[in-house]
């Protein structure tokens, strides 16, 4: 039961991991309300006109696309049963988690938020409601959230590469603003959600690791 999960989590690890998330969507309502959204966007649009800038934003598209997470998660369960290892195995089947379920989410708060793109050129507080126009799929990043997922659960996993981990979120988030794609806190919504599902999954594990 996911109340247990939280119920046997260490509570300095919980605290921690609340606090975290309470500020990054508090940085999130405070770039709305201070309306920088808008700001942030040219001012990093400039540079992604740049050549690499626009190298940042192609590679981040990429790198954070969620079809090519999956195949990579996929390819790395196929290549762990192969080498015959259960633990590799297990590890990718959880990070194909994480990306399908930050990726769900992502997609069901899209159509239901309808928040217009940059490239619109509508405002940033345009708000349509249910929408299955993509260009009205603004918020949350779904890059950031399913790499922020992906980082969240193997820090959790491998601690002492979490700055590598976490690094190729932030650059994948921030080609998002670059390319134009979202406003800044389109990201800082998918970086809540990201980290919120991979820490999510790695209470669950401990919780199951925890002797009866």
């Amino acid at each position: 039961m996911p109340a247990n999960w939280f119920a046997q989590a260490d509570p300095g690890l919980l605290a921690r991991r609340g606090l975290v998330l309470v500020l990054v969507l508090g940085a999130m309502a405070g770039v709305m309300l201070l309306g920088w959204d808008q700001s942030l966007r040219v001012a990093l649009g400039h540079f992604g006109k740049t050549g690499f800038g626009h190298a940042w934003g192609i590679s981040a598209y990429w790198m954070g696309l969620g079809g090519v997470q999956l195949a990579g998660a996929v390819a790395f369960i196929a290549l762990a049963i192969w080498a015959r290892s259960l633990r590799w195995r297990s590890i990718g089947i959880s990070c194909l988690w994480a990306v399908a379920v930050s990726g769900i989410m992502v997609q069901v708060i899209k159509h239901l938020v309808g928040r217009a793109r940059p490239r619109t050129g509508l405002a940033a507080d345009t708000l349509l409601g249910l929408t299955m126009n993509s260009d009205m799929h603004s918020f949350p990043s779904g890059h950031t959230a399913t790499s922020f997922a992906l980082a969240a659960w193997l820090a959790t996993r491998y601690p002492e590469y979490g700055v590598v981990y976490y690094g190729l979120a932030v650059y994948i988030s921030l080609g998002r603003i670059i390319s134009g794609s979202h406003y800044a806190s389109d990201v800082l919504g998918g970086m809540a959600l990201g980290l919120m599902v991979g820490w999510i999954m790695d209470f669950r594990r401990r919780a199951k690791e925890v002797p009866a």
